[in-house]
Order: C-alpha cells, then structure tokens, then sequence
C-alpha cells in the first residue's frame, strides 16, 4: 500500500511543526515577528524564519522559498502535527474520491474558476445557480435535489456539471460518480447479450453513489427498453433521495416525450433547471484561433 506522502507531492511542505522543518539558512538567518501570524492554538504571535528552497525545490514549486513559523509551545506543536496530518489525509481522500469518480483526465481538470461565463447569453445566470446550489449543498444532499442542464451542444454544459461535481469532491469529499448514457446503456446491453459478464456491482454503484452525474442524457436513440433502464435508475435515486446532476441536449417540454412521462416527472421533481445557451465554444476557440 502507498503511503500517504508517496501520494502528495507536497505532503513534507508542512506549514508549521519540527516534521515539516527544511535545512534552514545559517544559523544567523534573521528571525523575523509578523504580526498578523498568530497561533490558531493559544493566540500568542508567531516568529517567523524565511525558508529558501534549493534550485531544485525553486523550480518544481514555482517560488523561491517560503516563511517558517516557529511553533510557540510543545503542547501547540503537538496539536500543529495533528492538524498536518488530518490535512494529508484528507488530501489522500480527495485524491482517491477523483481516481474512483469515473472521471478523464481532461475532466478532472474543469474547475469553475476556468469556466467561462462570458462566452454564451445566459451563462452567468447559471453559473450564479451552481454556486448557489454548491453554498446550499447540506441540505440539498439531505433532499435529494440535483441539477438539469440543458442546451445544445458546445455550451459548457459538461464543463460546468462537472466542475460542481469537482468542486464538491474536493470540498465536500463526497464520493460522486461520473457516468455518459451511452456508456452506461451499452454496458447493459453488454450484460444482457452476454449472461457471464457481470455489471451488478457497478450497477449498484450508479443506483448508489452519494453524487451521481449522468452526462448526455437523451443522447440514445429512445425506445421502451432505454426508457425502462432510465427509470430504474432514476426512479431508485428519486426514492432515496440521492442527489442526481444531469446533462442534456433535451430541454422540459420535451423530456416526456423523450423519455417518458414516469422518468421526466422524477427529474423535474429532483432537479434545479439550469439552461445554457449560445455558440459553441469549441468552434468559437478555433475561430479565434485562426
């Protein structure tokens, strides 16, 4: 088994504590007291030494060292420690929470700090719902509520799903499961054609997972046997109150129709409608880049 710091390139960097101590400057390297630095153990004001990294250290971090903060007393140190420690970990979980989510690497990248609400009509009306929606997420995962975006292709819609979703494993870490609808129906299909090939507990994660996120819905040509497999998921997730985040080219007033009326009603009743509008995005960065 790893270890944690064979996890986190970053885990010795410790921002306080004897185990995070670098080779320091000399020993008559200036001390420094910054007023604005206090222990957040006792209150008493920390000295502060500045910590210069080595080429080597300089060029994979980006900087050229940073302050150490001497602790004040023994008993601090010791809750410092913890506190290093409880943050490697959930460091680690994060990082496992992203390897299990069913995320690309491309995906695991989309952030809502690299969407860009300027590039359709109503783009910022909906990135001020995703925030809402993620500032009200206690008591929107206690209900069960997700989030429906729709829009036509090249929108952002992906982007942003999956952004909340990023955001919400690395905040939150909640374990969450990515998922297209093709995928997941040829996957059944797959099962079904061949009876020794067995889905079940990936099955049981989709009905399951704490954070759900079906990405094209819709995109699959419809007949009863899609319809039926839909509505077993959604339906079970509905019933659990298990926050669901979709995507989709297929907006309310057709959703019935697309999917049927017992699946449409579900998802209206579960979700928050975000609708996207405007070029698409991909096209529009190759003319720009022309």
């Amino acid at each position: 088994m790893d270890r944690i710091d064979s996890l986190l390139p970053d885990a010795g960097r410790a921002m306080s504590g004897s185990s995070g101590k670098r080779n320091r400057r000399e020993a008559g390297a200036e001390v420094l007291r910054l007023d604005d630095q206090v222990c957040p153990h006792c209150g008493r004001g920390l000295q502060a030494e500045w910590d210069e990294f080595p080429p080597a250290l300089q060029k994979k971090y980006g900087k050229p060292g940073e302050w150490y903060y001497h602790p004040c007393t023994p008993e601090c140190e010791k809750k410092n420690e913890r506190r290093e420690w409880e943050l490697m970990r959930r460091d680690a979980r994060v990082a496992t929470l992203r390897d299990r989510s069913g995320l690309s690497k491309r995906m695991k990248g989309y952030a809502l700090d690299n969407f860009d609400p300027g590039f359709s009509k109503n783009t910022q009306k909906a990135f001020a719902k995703v925030m809402d929606y993620i500032m009200g997420w206690k008591d929107n995962q206690e209900g069960g509520r997700g989030l429906y975006f729709c829009g036509p292709v090249g929108v952002g819609k992906t982007h942003l799903a999956v952004a909340v979703m990023n955001e919400i494993i690395t905040k939150k870490r909640v374990p969450s499961l990515f998922v297209t609808v093709p995928e997941l129906l040829d996957n059944m299909r797959g099962a079904y054609n061949d009876p020794g090939r067995d889905i079940d507990e990936w099955m049981d994660s989709v009905k399951n997972a704490d954070l759900l996120l079906l990405d094209d819905l819709g995109a699959e040509r419809a007949n009863e046997w899609v319809r039926e497999r839909i509505f077993v998921i959604v339906n079970h997730r509905y019933r659990e109150e298990l926050p669901t985040i979709f995507t989709s080219n297929t907006g309310p007033k057709d959703l019935a129709a697309q999917l049927g009326e017992r699946t449409a009603s579900r998802i209206i009743a579960m979700c928050d409608w975000i609708s996207l509008e405007g070029e698409d995005y991909r096209e529009a960065e190759v003319r720009r880049g022309l």
